[in-house]
């Protein structure tokens, strides 16, 4: 019998090892999925490069990139503006630090993050099984468990994809990539009457949110969140922490674990020194104001919200970002 479970034991462990070394084999190489995001976010770096500061950076998922209309908050603020939002599916941290290089002094940076970001143990979605493939740097910046679950959740037929890499002659097409970004980074081309019944039957599909829940069973980010906060403020720059738009459901009004969480995550937030602006419930819409998920705003939404951003970040949202951080620093 120990012969024979130090066999089996042998065998597994060898099983593992090849399982291993043929999952590591293909890590780095590039995979279609990935393609519209990394062209995307390299497009949107050049922009912000390019720009002087002071400046206005937008910085989320693609709730950001659906919701933000660039052009109105440069006109009311009289300051260049880009919108680096891409996919909130590759993750908090790969966000955060393909923005560090792009901000400067001066900078006001404005993060209409999803909420599921706000989680450190965020559900592993197919987004950053692809990214984290593809760019394992990622691993390293994630949790353990995440990490672990990203290795576990990569499928044979993924791996095979990844020593494929791109099929020859690839390029990006579809509803997302830059062939569908303006000279801001904000997505075009989403006017209700570009609606395709596929947008709409998809959006109407998606179950109520549970982000709540999510939150009980896991933690929110805060370090890093914090920390992110620390490299800004030591750059000259501000971060404003805002709530992104999303589909209401009666279930973030009707449970008590979902209500809570929209109505204390700003305070929550603030006692963890990060400037925080507006309400979650107030910039929530029903659906005939989003184009094919729960976070893309049709383009008349979108003006709406950001004028509702413009109205909670006020006249000088550079200078309220400023005292919130220096009465901080004052304070601890």
């Amino acid at each position: 019998m120990v012969r024979f479970l130090t066999g089996m034991a042998t065998g597994g462990l060898v099983i593992f090892t090849l399982w291993v070394t043929f999952w590591a084999g293909q890590l780095g190489r590039p995979h279609p999925n990935n393609e519209w995001i990394i062209e995307s976010i390299n497009y949107k770096q050049k922009i912000a490069d390019a720009l002087p500061s002071p400046k206005i950076v937008v910085l989320a998922g693609s709730g950001a990139m659906f919701g933000v209309n660039s052009t109105y908050l440069e006109e009311t603020y009289d300051r260049p503006a880009v919108n680096l939002g891409v996919n909130a599916g590759i993750s908090l941290p790969v966000i955060l630090s393909s923005a560090e290089n792009s901000i400067r002094s001066g900078d006001l940076v404005l993060l209409p993050l999803e909420y599921p970001l706000y989680n450190r143990e965020e559900a592993v979605s197919s987004s950053l099984i692809h990214w984290a493939n593809s760019y394992p740097s990622t691993l390293l910046q994630l949790p353990l468990k995440r990490t672990l679950e990203v290795f576990a959740k990569t499928s044979f037929t993924r791996i095979l994809e990844g020593y494929r890499g791109l099929p020859e002659g690839f390029t990006v097409s579809g509803d997302y990539g830059v062939q569908h970004q303006n000279e801001h980074g904000d997505q075009i081309g989403t006017e209700r009457a570009q609606r395709e019944e596929r947008h709409w039957n998809f959006l109407n599909s998606l179950p109520a949110e549970t982000y709540g829940k999510a939150l009980q069973e896991g933690s929110f980010d805060w370090e890093r969140l914090r920390r992110f906060r620390d490299e800004l403020l030591a750059k000259g720059a501000c971060p404003v922490f805002l709530p992104p738009p999303m589909l209401f459901q009666r279930s973030y009004v009707d449970s008590f674990t979902e209500a809570h969480f929209y109505e204390t995550l700003p305070h929550i937030a603030t006692a963890e020194g990060l400037f925080w602006v507006g309400k979650p419930r107030a910039a929530m819409r029903d659906a005939n104001d989003f184009f094919d998920t729960n976070f893309h705003l049709v383009d008349e939404a979108r003006l709406n919200y950001t004028k509702q951003l413009i109205g909670w970040l006020g006249s000088e949202p550079m200078a309220r970002c400023e005292q919130f951080y220096h009465s901080l620093k004052a304070t601890s």
